[in-house]
């Protein structure tokens, strides 16, 4: 079976850091595991390193040496793809570049904490589509469930 591909928002990986044992966390256990495929692109990576060595980070996590640990692990554990389409469908312009590796890669998941712009663009059932390619827009806690129900992940 092939791996599951998703695309992790720079919330959860910062969330991963601060609560290495919440749902973020384990998500972020996965895609180290390499149990699930995680598919970035370089702006995300750009934003996530920007906001690791934020002030408002930095004080929820041990050092900054901490935050640059938990970019390059993430960035080797994730196959960075460089999107040739670019959507606007966020209001929040920082959101978009998500959608576009989202469709880049066809990865079947976004998984988000932004309850004021991403997981509101979901429809009842959790999905979005986005130029014919149907996704999940998932909480780490909600991804854990539907791995937790994929038998064949072994995790």
């Amino acid at each position: 079976m092939e791996a599951l591909k998703v695309v992790l928002d720079t919330n959860v990986v910062i969330t991963a850091a601060i609560n290495p044992f919440g749902s973020s966390g384990k998500v972020m256990d996965l895609v180290v595991g390499k149990k699930v495929l995680s598919c970035t692109s370089e702006a995300i990576l750009e934003e996530l390193r920007f906001k690791l060595t934020s002030e408002k980070v930095l004080k929820y996590l041990e050092s900054q040496v901490y935050a640059l640990w938990v970019y390059r692990v993430f960035r080797v554990s994730s196959i960075i793809v460089d999107p040739s389409e670019h959507f606007e469908v966020s209001p929040d312009p920082d959101d978009n570049k998500l959608f576009d590796v989202v469709y880049s890669a066809k990865a079947g998941f976004l998984i988000s904490l932004d309850k004021k712009h991403v997981l509101k663009l979901r429809d009842g059932e959790k999905r979005f589509v986005l130029n014919g390619h149907e996704f999940l827009i998932l909480t780490p806690a909600e991804f854990l469930e539907v791995v937790e129900r994929d038998k064949n992940l072994d995790v």
